[in-house]
C-alpha cells in the first residue's frame, strides 16, 4: 500500500498553481526549483510530486519545502507512470492559473509575470508560453527553436488544425506554460497515452488562443538521461505514461486520432467548427496513413516476441513478462 507525505500544506488560494511532477530527479530538480522560487511574480505556490523516487529526491523536496512555506511536497511508494503524475499536481492546485514545470527545465525570473499579465487582461487567451530555448545538460544554450504555430487565431479550427498537424521538429513546449485553471479543469487532462500531452494542448486550443510571449524565458533541457532519449519503441512510451500498459497491447497512433475526434465534441464549438475541425482530422489522418498501419505490424511483432499480457489458451506455457516502471519526462 502507497503512503502519501504531504509537507507544508496551506490554504491560502494563490494567483498561480506550479505542478513539478517528478521521478528520480536528483541532478537537476535543485536548479529547477530555484528557478521557480526566484521568480519576479511571487503569489504561487509550487506542489511537488514525487512519483516512487529511489534517489535522493524525497530529501530535496524535503528541504526546500521546509524553507519556504509556498511548496507542498507530496510522495506515492509506488511510480505510476507520468500521466498520473502530472495530472495530479492539477488536482492538488488551489490557483486561478497553473503551470507545469518539469524537473529538468528552468525557467527565466520573469517567466510568471509576463504569463500573468497576459491571462489578466486578454480574457480570450486560455494558455501563454514564452518562447523557448533548448539548453543542454550543461545549461548551455542550443539552437533557437523555429516552430510557431497559429494557435493565436480567433478561429477555433485554425488552432486544432495547427496542433494536431504541428511540424517537424514541434515539441509541444507550449504544455509547459500558464493555463486558465477553468478551462484546464474541463479537460481530461494528459491522457495515459502516447502523445496526451498533444491531445490535450488541442483540446485547450479549442476553448481559446494561445499567447507567445516573444521573449526567451523558458528554458527545456535536451539530455542523456531524457525519458524521451531512453525509450526503445512504443511500448516504452505508453509505459512512460502509464506503467499499467506494461505487457498489454497498444496502438498509439489509432488511440491518438480517437481523442482527437473526441475532443472535437466535447469543447464549445459551433457545429461549423467542429465540421472544420473533422476536416483537419481527416486530412491529418491520411498523412499518418503509414503509421496506422505500423501500428498493427509492431503490435502484431510484439505479439510475438515480446511475452504481452494478453490472455493465453490453457495449452500455453509461456508466462506473461514485466517491465520496468518509468521516468517523468
Amino acid at each position: 500500500m502507497s503512503v502519501e507525505t504531504k509537507v507544508n500544506e496551506r490554504h491560502h488560494s494563490p494567483t498561480v498553481s506550479i505542478g513539478v511532477p517528478v521521478y528520480n530527479g536528483e541532478r537537476y530538480l535543485e536548479a529547477c526549483l530555484d528557478a521557480l522560487l526566484a521568480q519576479t511574480f511571487t503569489d504561487f505556490e509550487i506542489i511537488i510530486s514525487d512519483n516512487g523516487s529511489s534517489d535522493s529526491t524525497m530529501q530535496i523536496c524535503r528541504r526546500y519545502a521546509e524553507k519556504d512555506s509556498r511548496i507542498r511536497y507530496y510522495r506515492i511508494d509506488m511510480n505510476h507512470g507520468a500521466a498520473w503524475n502530472f495530472n495530479r499536481t492539477v488536482q492538488l492546485a488551489n490557483g486561478s492559473y497553473f503551470k507545469w514545470a518539469a524537473h529538468d527545465d528552468l525557467c527565466a525570473p520573469e517567466f510568471l509575470q509576463s504569463c500573468v499579465d497576459v491571462l489578466d487582461r486578454d480574457a480570450s487567451v486560455v494558455l501563454v508560453c514564452p518562447k523557448p530555448r533548448v539548453i543542454n545538460a550543461q545549461g548551455d544554450k542550443q539552437e533557437p527553436y523555429p516552430i510557431q504555430l497559429k494557435t493565436d487565431s480567433t478561429e477555433a479550427h485554425v488552432r486544432y488544425g495547427e496542433v494536431i498537424r504541428g511540424d517537424v521538429g514541434y515539441k509541444c513546449y507550449e504544455v509547459f506554460g500558464l493555463y486558465r485553471m477553468s478551462v484546464l479543469e474541463r479537460t481530461d487532462l494528459i491522457g495515459n497515452y502516447p502523445h496526451g500531452d498533444g491531445v490535450l494542448l488541442a483540446r485547450v486550443a479549442l476553448f481559446g488562443r494561445f499567447h507567445e510571449v516573444p521573449d526567451e524565458l523558458f528554458f527545456p533541457r535536451e539530455h542523456a538521461e531524457q525519458s524521451m532519449k531512453a525509450m526503445k519503441d512504443r511500448y516504452d512510451y505508453a509505459d512512460w505514461f502509464d506503467t499499467k500498459q506494461t505487457g498489454r497491447m497498444v496502438f498509439p497512433t489509432w488511440r491518438m486520432f480517437w481523442e482527437y475526434f473526441k475532443a472535437i465534441g466535447r469543447t464549445p464549438t459551433s457545429i461549423w467548427q467542429r465540421f472544420r475541425c473533422q476536416l483537419h482530422l481527416i486530412r491529418s489522418a491520411i498523412s499518418y496513413r503509414r503509421k496506422f498501419v505500423r501500428d498493427f505490424v509492431c503490435a502484431w511483432k510484439a505479439r510475438r516476441h515480446r511475452r504481452l499480457n494478453l490472455p493465453k489458451s490453457p495449452s500455453s506455457l509461456t508466462p506473461s513478462a514485466t517491465r520496468g516502471g518509468s521516468a517523468d519526462r
